[in-house]
């Protein structure tokens, strides 16, 4: 049976569609409910916005019946009521909806590395499926989320229509069918800007209907890296330098740019995370080569993009928000995992300072005035002390940073407070015991 079909069978069987519980009403939960409202068998029935009145707004936009929601603060039971008689449920707490009982599944949607830790860890101890769409949180700490997911017998993952999930599937694809697997990366759709800011941005963000804080961290290179250290802790695959390549080029050039210097390339070797800019974006690419004489006779046959004896397979769009349910529906019915570490990391995005930084400073939020994010060899950053971008969000200065240098753990005290900080202790550990 096809997924629709699957729903609606699960529906009919159970006389309830798959209940989904959101975390953030922005831009991209707000999209993400109005598409599920157009399937069967699946529907978002809780949502929770920490600014008054936006759960209700997105419920509003994504065209649900105004007198069906309810808002409620308090009393998981009293929700569920509302749930199963068909309401759809607002709220400002997160914490509290987690706990609902006849949710079946969370997604976090928030972009806020703290919020999205502690949604997925309380999502996991109330145990439910959760599905991360806060790619900052899971860059961090995704290696300590997937364990204790595992654990409590709950899916962590993250999602198909994001690059890093979007790449897994090309990565799933071919690696099931033997292809040796050269490079993996993603399009950004601008020339890097590390000096990007919230002012900067601002009238190219009014333009584009945007926050301009979410605008910077794509200008200013901080998106891409995470994205990168997902799907590179993911796959095994680590940059081979600072930052990556990222070389201008054309999707038509994949198969010549990103293969070994040896053959024409800008890469090192093989098996390695990077991305490209110019007209890739919005989409992803893996490079594939073999050396089976038949195999190569009928990739040229078939006009597959390549050059010698790589080959790109590249999707030429992700469709994030709209794409998502996808993930939901597959985790609910399945348990299936698109993407989650479940190795070592390899790969790691640490803070760098966007200006001098001076004592007494406190970082702010990514895609701020005061840091960006950097991919590196998860190797590299621990031996060179620096900071995990999301452990550096409200971190305290302690010593002076130049511009454009890497922000240690000795140049900072961080939040102790935070649970991201707390699961990263965690996840060091279990790394360090193997």
């Amino acid at each position: 049976m096809s997924l629709k079909e699957r729903l609606h069978a699960r529906q009919a069987a159970t006389g309830a569609p798959v209940r989904v519980g959101l975390i953030g009403a922005g831009q991209m939960g707000t999209g993400l409910i109005s598409q599920i409202e157009r399937m069967v068998g699946m529907r978002i029935t809780a949502v929770a916005d920490g600014l008054p009145g936006r759960a209700a707004a997105a419920y509003g936009e994504a065209s649900v019946p105004a007198e069906l929601v309810v808002q409620l603060d308090d009393d998981a039971a009293k929700a569920a009521d509302a749930i199963a008689l068909g309401r759809r449920v607002a709220t400002t707490r997160a914490d509290w909806l987690v706990t609902i009982p006849n949710l079946d599944i969370i997604v976090e949607c928030t972009g806020i590395p703290e919020v999205g830790a502690r949604v997925c860890a309380a999502a996991i101890a109330a145990g439910k499926h959760i599905v991360n769409m806060n790619v900052e949180t899971d860059a961090t700490v995704g290696y300590a989320l997937a364990r204790r997911a595992r654990q409590a017998g709950v899916v962590y993952t993250l999602v198909a229509g994001d690059e890093p999930g979007t790449v897994k599937e090309l990565y799933d694809f071919a690696d099931a069918l033997g292809f040796e697997i050269v490079t993996i990366g993603k399009g950004k759709n601008n020339p890097l800007d590390q000096t990007a800011n919230p002012e900067t941005m601002g009238p190219r963000a009014k333009q584009q209907n945007m926050s301009p804080k979410m605008l910077a961290s794509f200008v200013d290179g901080t998106k891409t890296m995470v994205e990168m250290t997902s799907m590179g802790n993911g796959t095994g695959y680590a940059p081979e330098i600072t930052g990556a390549h990222g070389p201008t080029c054309s999707w038509k050039d994949l198969a010549k740019v990103f293969v070994p210097q040896a053959d024409g390339g800008v890469m090192n070797g093989r098996g390695a995370v990077d991305y490209a800019v110019g007209d890739v974006a919005p989409g992803v690419f893996i490079i594939i080569t073999t050396d089976q004489p038949k195999i190569i006779t009928d990739l040229k046959y078939l006009r597959l993009s390549g050059h010698g004896n790589y080959w790109a397979l590249y999707r030429p769009y992700h469709l994030a928000n709209l794409e998502t349910p996808i993930t939901v529906a597959k985790a609910a019915l399945d348990q299936e995992v698109t993407l989650a570490t479940t190795q070592a990391p390899v790969a790691e995005t640490v803070a760098y300072a966007k200006r001098d930084l001076q004592p007494g400073e406190k970082l702010d939020a990514l895609g701020g005035f005061t840091m960006y994010g950097v991919i590196e060899r998860a190797a590299v950053a621990k031996a060179g002390d620096q900071l995990p971008l999301g452990l550096a969000v409200g971190a305290v200065v302690q010593q002076p940073v130049r511009q454009g240098q890497p922000i240690r753990y000795a140049d900072v005290a961080v939040d102790e407070a935070q649970l991201i900080v707390q699961l990263r202790r965690e996840q060091d550990q279990l790394v360090a015991k193997g």
